[in-house]
């Protein structure tokens, strides 16, 4: 008994010595309000497609930190959340792609508790093709092809694509901006042709692309029946966001049959 009470003393003041180090060691293992959180650039590449004929939304986009890939981050589009896939890929598929009606939604990026910033993008109103010439669906070497459509609202511009109907979503095919921003266009004269100027027959599918933002034309160039013609610029600027972030609406398809000249 008298052994126990002269080592009592000391175990309680070697408990009291180690005390301060353990509270000191639990609190820097805990953020402090008042410690400055490391300060990082992002950035955000992406696009939504919603196509009319696959009845599909896609939406895909790619953040980095500091250039970096980031595997660990939380992306969100009008509340709902990205998959990762790899390589600092995240992606969402809906169906059917009314899910996803014309409006404003918010796109977030979240990396842990370093960073969370938003912005906002458009889906345009759904539109259709009303009107294709040459009307009856055939087309000869010497004739152009236009086509006329409705208006899509909200929209920053139009595309209009022509692919041979076997080649559609292959990452191939004539495409071409609507320069005058007006429901109406003639494709370019060798949208149907062959490098050597003679016709390139058979049956071609017709689109026409609604578009608000910038959609990044690499990450939806195979969700698109043909992909977008160039890279628009940049359209986040937010905090320290930048990068682009667009949607893309597809309207119903239309044929035409291009034939050599009778």
């Amino acid at each position: 008994m008298g052994l126990r009470s002269t080592r009592l003393p000391h175990l309680l003041g070697l408990i009291l010595l180690a005390l301060p180090v353990t509270i000191q060691w639990g609190c820097s293992s805990f953020p402090s309000q008042n410690k400055p959180q490391p300060t990082y650039s992002y950035r955000l590449e992406g696009a939504l497609v919603k196509d009319l004929n696959t009845d599909f939304t896609h939406i895909v986009a790619t953040p980095t930190r500091d250039d970096s890939t980031l595997p660990g981050a939380e992306i969100r589009f009008g509340g709902d959340s990205l998959a990762y896939l790899v390589d600092s890929t995240y992606y969402r598929v809906v169906l059917p792609a009314g899910d996803y009606p014309a409006g404003s939604y918010k796109i977030e990026i979240r990396d842990s508790t370093f960073f969370h910033d938003s912005a906002m993008t458009e889906i345009a109103g759904d539109f259709a093709i009303q009107n294709v010439l040459p009307a009856r669906r055939e087309k000869l070497s010497f004739e152009d092809v236009s086509l006329e459509w409705t208006s899509s609202s909200a929209t920053d511009g139009y595309v209009i694509a022509a692919v041979k109907r076997d080649l559609a979503y292959a990452a191939t095919g004539h495409v071409q901006y609507v320069t005058l921003g007006t429901p109406k266009e003639t494709f370019e004269n060798d949208a149907f042709n062959l490098p050597s100027g003679e016709p390139d027959t058979g049956w071609y599918y017709l689109y026409v692309y609604s578009y608000v933002g910038s959609p990044d034309s690499s990450l939806s160039a195979t969700l698109l029946p043909v992909p977008m013609p160039s890279q628009l610029p940049d359209s986040i600027s937010v905090h320290d966001l930048e990068g682009r972030f667009g949607t893309v609406l597809v309207a119903p398809f239309d044929s035409m049959h291009v034939i050599a000249s009778k």
